[in-house]
């Protein structure tokens, strides 16, 4: 009787732990799939990414340790050798755990999102994907980077699609002796015929100095230019700009010179 008794408390023993492995992993790769999905569609990829992952690896967490205890393993004491291993795995890899926590603190602000251009220090680049420890950025020339939590946090941060319209600054020189009405008046016709550039914020054309560049003596007409244009057109706008202004001066055989323009 104790033989059958103990061969029934196995065999319920192994089918419990049958179920859960080939019940309960498929079960919990589902919920975390579908949780992810979810929340990318109501709140933002990064949060999708982070639920998905949470359930996932807690569920198989969870799995693991009924599985254990089925087994006839003292779980209480395995969690508590677990916990002195954690604290000792911790103190041994703190920038982790502080990538970990800015991670979090990236996930609550929301200063950008996945697909977003970002700029971070010397790197610029689109967020392909926003993990715990650290931000994949693809850079524009298609290079992978990646950038610990910690350091994103810490350092200055520049998201250039945050906004929806952006500003193109473009100064340029021309002969001293040229009209500046006639310039501005030019430039301007060159915005306007362009719908890259928007008519809400209005452009700007302006003299910002009259000057001798370096090692010339000639004295030229300096005319701040600025433009506004959507933020997918951001990456064209400057070089057309450029073109437009030189092509409608050759017209007139005016010498124009670019001498900056920043994005």
């Amino acid at each position: 009787m104790m033989n059958e008794v103990f061969f029934a408390a196995h065999v319920g023993n192994v089918i419990r732990i049958c179920a859960l492995v080939f019940l309960g992993i498929p079960l919990v790769s589902w919920g975390s799939g579908f949780f992810m999905a979810l929340c990318k569609k109501r709140l933002s990829q990064h949060v999708g990414i982070i639920v998905g992952h949470f359930i996932f690896y807690g569920g198989l967490l969870f799995i693991a340790v009924t599985v254990l205890h089925e087994l006839g393993f003292n779980v209480a004491a395995l969690l508590g050798a677990a916990g002195v291993l954690g604290i000792a795995i911790g103190f041994a890899s703190q920038t982790s755990v502080s990538n970990i926590i800015s991670g979090f603190f990236l996930l609550i602000e929301r200063p950008f999102l996945a697909g977003d251009l970002i700029k971070s220090g010397d790197v610029v680049g689109i967020v392909e994907s926003i993990d715990l420890l650290a931000i994949r950025v693809c850079t524009l020339d298609n290079k992978m980077v990646r950038l610990p939590n910690e350091m994103v946090l810490k350092n200055s941060l520049a998201n250039l699609t945050y906004y929806s319209i952006k500003r193109v600054d473009c100064i340029v020189s021309i002969s001293y002796v040229t009209d500046m009405a006639w310039t501005m008046n030019a430039i301007h016709e060159v915005i306007k015929k362009n719908q890259l550039f928007l008519i809400d914020p209005a452009p700007v054309v302006m003299v910002n100095k009259i000057a001798q560049p370096e090692l010339s003596n000639e004295t030229r007409l300096f005319f701040t230019v600025r433009v506004w244009v959507t933020k997918d057109k951001f990456s064209s706008a400057p070089s057309v700009l450029m073109q437009q202004l030189k092509s409608e001066f050759d017209k007139d055989n005016s010498i124009i010179t670019v001498v900056q323009v920043n994005g």
